[in-house]
């Protein structure tokens, strides 16, 4: 009788401690080398193929920004038929610049998006992590690259793009990276503020 109830706190045991390392932050809270975005002559940020992830705690972006821009830019595998016309360069959002700084900073890293994704998708089993969130993109091209600029009164602009290309992956400001996981997407947010402006 000892001997079974032994056996079984110890595979209570040992159940529980795989059950918490499931749930644990998967990414350490600090990765990559801060990078700057630089800003093309248009205002827009010059994306580069390779996209190192970088994150760090704190905030996405800071407060106060007074516009925010939506950057399109045409890729190599944009539609060339006259049928298809491209969308504006850039929008410009003025008014809710504030609540969608507030939106932006609302983002989860990818530790917290993938517990949320557990705890929407996993049984009552957690399911373990997959390769490490926002570092590595599937395989597909986009049409076009979705980029932000914020632009402050006293301070610098902040450029923001996707990890991944198109609107895939992780935002990142080169300091930072949040995911843009849920729906709607940060581009659908900012076209429908923007039709209301």
């Amino acid at each position: 009788m000892v001997v079974m109830v032994t056996v079984i706190a110890i595979a209570a045991g040992m159940v529980t401690i795989a059950w918490a390392r499931r749930i644990a932050s998967p990414w350490p809270e600090m990765a990559g080398t801060p990078y700057e975005i630089p800003l093309g002559s248009d205002g827009c940020p010059v994306i580069e193929e390779q996209r190192q992830f970088v994150d760090a705690p704190g905030a996405l972006v800071p407060p106060g920004a007074t516009e925010v821009l939506l950057c399109i830019t045409p890729t190599t595998l944009r539609s060339q038929g006259p049928a298809v016309a491209d969308p504006p360069r850039q929008r410009v959002l003025r008014a809710g610049a504030a609540d969608f700084v507030a939106l932006l900073n609302q983002l989860p890293n990818r530790n917290d998006a993938w517990r949320q994704w557990q705890r929407l998708h996993s049984g009552w089993w957690p399911d373990a992590a997959p390769e490490p969130m926002g570092e590595s993109c599937l395989l597909g091209g986009h049409s076009h690259e979705h980029s932000f600029v914020l632009r402050y009164p006293n301070r610098p602009p902040v450029p923001l793009i996707y990890t991944c290309g198109g609107q895939a992956g992780g935002i990142t400001t080169g300091t930072r990276t949040r995911m843009d996981d849920t729906k709607p997407h940060l581009v659908d947010e900012f076209l429908t503020r923007f039709r209301q402006q």
